[in-house]
């Protein structure tokens, strides 16, 4: 019979511009020293880690250990589910942040590196928090997925398809900021529409709509300062037409969390957010550019168990 107190880490050994693959190694042995039994397999490519992680709940294990960035998270939460529902109400999930952005767990205030993270397994403390759903379009079909920070349509789902496509050994604060401010220069806004919970309309030519369960996204932009991660709800945020001088004078006040009172940003809260354009707005959930509008977001309240 499978060990109560087994772990399973899915690791992305190429997160962190392959730093991570050759690190685990050296937390494995910390977390093995601090008397943590810890089996592990690493991912071969897109999508891997939720096919791991599914496979190791139905399996039998309830905790898991995503270890890579953002985007490992990711998939990681993903393969919590199953046909629309998770595959074991008790499972839980803990987070060894070691990729490029790591903006969750600014919103946890938890600490990157393996001392960190084993102070929190000692501390023994999991809350409940919210999951976001997501609907999209992904090239001719619909798609569902997952995730626990922040998706946006328009210029971060541009952002984010460019520093996906770079290097990202200038680390992740630096690789986000270059590709926002190169995605500033080429984008052009969009005409969308945002329903929130069916009543609230915005519409117009905007530059993006950020649906937020976290606080932070881009690499350490705080762009939902007022967001909570089991409140039961999303902090929407519209930047409206701005222009691309604009964005760019502001921008280090979207890092600092003091944009909400810009002329034309708009900030709401809700359970259901559907945005749709007639235009290509591409779609960022928690760093990764898997389609494009229309999208409808459900928010799932105190669904998932999490360490820290």
């Amino acid at each position: 019979m499978l060990d109560e107190g087994a772990w399973y880490a899915v690791v992305n050994p190429h997160s962190a511009g392959g730093c991570t693959g050759k690190r685990w190694p050296e937390f494995l042995k910390r977390l093995e020293h601090e008397g943590y039994s810890v089996e592990f397999e690493y991912t071969s490519g897109p999508g891997d880690a939720t096919d791991l992680t599914r496979k190791i709940l139905q399996a039998g294990y309830k905790h898991i250990i995503s270890v890579g960035g953002d985007g490992t998270m990711n998939e990681v939460v993903n393969g919590f589910f199953s046909d629309g529902h998770l595959i074991n109400s008790n499972a839980d999930l803990a987070l060894l942040s070691h990729g490029t952005g790591g903006d969750f767990i600014r919103s946890l205030m938890m600490p990157k590196g393996i001392e960190g993270f084993l102070k929190i397994l000692r501390q023994g403390y999991k809350r409940s928090i919210d999951v976001g759903e997501v609907q999209f379009k992904s090239e001719s079909e619909q798609a569902q997925r997952y995730f626990l920070n922040v998706a946006d349509v328009g210029l971060g789902g541009e952002t984010v398809a460019r520093v996906n496509q770079q290097n990202k050994l200038l680390g992740g604060k630096l690789s986000f900021l270059l590709g926002a401010i190169l995605s500033i220069l080429h984008y052009r806004n969009k005409n969308m529409v945002c329903v929130i919970d069916g009543k609230d309309r915005i519409e117009g030519r905007l530059n993006s709509i950020m649906v937020a369960n976290g606080r932070y996204f881009g690499g350490g932009m705080m762009i939902a300062p007022n967001a909570e991660i089991d409140d039961g709800f999303f902090d929407v945020i519209i930047l409206g037409d701005f222009s691309t001088w604009t964005l760019l004078k502001h921008l280090p006040k979207i890092y600092r969390g003091e944009h909400l009172k810009i002329p034309g940003v708009t900030e709401r809260r809700g359970g259901s957010v559907a945005i749709s354009s007639e235009e290509k707005a591409l779609l960022d959930i928690d760093g990764e550019q898997p389609g494009q509008a229309p999208v409808t977001f459900i928010i799932h309240r105190k669904l998932l168990q999490l360490w820290g």
